[in-house]
C-alpha cells in the first residue's frame, strides 16, 4: 500500500512540475542523517503536566491553550488530522470559557479551521475576532488569508494595504502571497528573502522553518534548484523529521535529475 502512494506521489511530482535541463544538484550525503532521524515525537513530560490539568469539567483557560499548541505542534510534525482535530476541540473550549483574550483564542481557532480548509468557518471566527478589538493587527493579518484561501481578493487587497510595514516578517510574508498571485515571481522571492532575514534575526525557530520551506518552494518555481536544495536543506537542519522538505528534496531527485530510485528511498523516509 504505501509503495502504491508513493507512486502516486511521484506521479503528481511529475505530472504537476515542469521537467529541469539534466544536471546533479543532490547529494545523499548532504541528507542522509535526516532520512534516519526517528519518529516524530507526539509527547513531552510539558505536554503531560498540562493535559493532565484537563478534567470534563475543567475550566483551566491556560491548559486549554496550551495543550492545543502542542497538538498543533504534533500535527505538524506528523500530518495526521486527529491531532488537528484534538487541538479543534480544546481551542473551542477554551473560546467558550474566555472571558480575557477570548479574541486570540478565536484567531487560533481560525487559523484550525484553515488548516481544515474549513475557510467559511474561519471567516466567521476571524471577523468575530475583529469585532472584539483586542490584536488588531493579527487579526488583519488573519482576514487577509482568509480572503485570498476564499479568492475575494479585493478584501483581501484592502488589509493588505492597511497592514503593510516593509520591517514586519507577518506584513513581508504576505505581500510575498499578494505579488505571487499576481504573477509578480522576482519580486515574491525578494519579499521572502527579506522575510527569512527578519525570521533569522528574531531567532524564531517556526518562522524561519516556514520561511525555508516557503523560500525553497519558490527558488523551484524560478528555476533556481540549486537555491531551491539549499533552503530544503536549510529546513532539515531545523526539523530533522520535516516532511515537506524531504518530498522536496524527493522531487528534485526524481523530477530535475531523473533518478526514481533515490526519489523514492527518501519519501520511503517519511513516517507513516
Amino acid at each position: 500500500m504505501k509503495q502504491f502512494i508513493l507512486c502516486g506521489v511521484l506521479l503528481f511530482l511529475l505530472t504537476s512540475c515542469e521537467l529541469w535541463e539534466n544536471g546533479k544538484v543532490t547529494d545523499p550525503q548532504d541528507y542522509n542523517t535526516y532520512l534516519q532521524a526517528g519518529p516524530s515525537t507526539t509527547s513531552s513530560k510539558y505536554f503531560r503536566l498540562w493535559n493532565s490539568k484537563i478534567k470534563p469539567d475543567s475550566l483551566q483557560l491556560s491548559s486549554f491553550g496550551i495543550v492545543a499548541g502542542q497538538y498543533n505542534s504534533f500535527f505538524q510534525a506528523t500530518g495526521e488530522i486527529t491531532y488537528l482535530k484534538k487541538a479543534e476541540t480544546a481551542l473551542t473550549k477554551a473560546v467558550d470559557i474566555a472571558a480575557i483574550g477570548k479574541s486570540g483564542y478565536l484567531r487560533a481557532l481560525a487559523r484550525n479551521y484553515i488548516s481544515q480548509h474549513r475557510f467559511k468557518e474561519a471567516l466567521d471566527l476571524a471577523l468575530e475576532a475583529r469585532k472584539l478589538g483586542s490584536g488588531v493587527l493579527d487579526s488583519q493579518y488573519l482576514l487577509f488569508d482568509l480572503y485570498m484561501e476564499l479568492g475575494e481578493f479585493s478584501k483581501a487587497e484592502q488589509y493588505l494595504d492597511s497592514t503593510r510595514n516593509m520591517s514586519a516578517f507577518g506584513s513581508l510574508i504576505r505581500l510575498a502571497k499578494w505579488n505571487d498571485h499576481q504573477g509578480n515571481l522576482d519580486t515574491t522571492i525578494r519579499l521572502m528573502e527579506k522575510a527569512a532575514k527578519k525570521a533569522e534575526q528574531a531567532a524564531n525557530h517556526s518562522t524561519r522553518l516556514w520561511s525555508y520551506t516557503n523560500l525553497a518552494d519558490y527558488y523551484g518555481h524560478a528555476g533556481r534548484i540549486t537555491d531551491s536544495y539549499q533552503y530544503y536543506l536549510k529546513a532539515l537542519s531545523l526539523d530533522p523529521q520535516n516532511a515537506y522538505a524531504k518530498k522536496g528534496i524527493a522531487w528534485i531527485a526524481y523530477s530535475h535529475e531523473g533518478d526514481i530510485n533515490e526519489a523514492m528511498r527518501i519519501l520511503e523516509s517519511i513516517d507513516d
